[in-house]
């Protein structure tokens, strides 16, 4: 039961930053000339929400929604928690760049 909480965690925190690195990128207004930077910003966005992620994830489900319990079952949540984590590290990067791809020609396509 510890472990489905960690992963549910995980995915929520990752689609979450997901959002926002997106609701950013939209934000960021397009910039005429022969070198635009806003590419270079959304993906500096993109990336920065892409490090932050692990760590958000982890320290929230280490913080908050850690177990009470004997040793074992710690240990056990804390497997799923480590787990959890990096598969929430590799969704971001599959589902940024399934969205860079989607939206090749919009402000979401700068990610990759």
């Amino acid at each position: 039961m510890e472990s489905i909480t960690a992963y549910t965690v995980s995915v929520i925190i990752t689609l979450i930053c997901l959002f926002i690195a997106a609701v950013i990128a939209n934000l960021i207004k397009f910039e005429g000339g022969s070198k635009p930077r806003d590419p270079r910003i959304r993906k500096v966005y993109f990336w920065v929400f892409c490090l932050i992620n692990p760590i958000l994830i982890f320290l929230l489900g280490f913080f908050v929604f850690m177990p009470d319990g004997n040793r074992r079952v710690i240990g056990n949540y804390m497997m799923a928690l480590s787990i959890g984590t990096v598969l929430g590290f590799f969704l971001y990067i599959l589902l940024g760049f399934i969205l860079s791809r989607i939206f090749t020609n919009g402000k979401l396509g700068h990610w990759f």
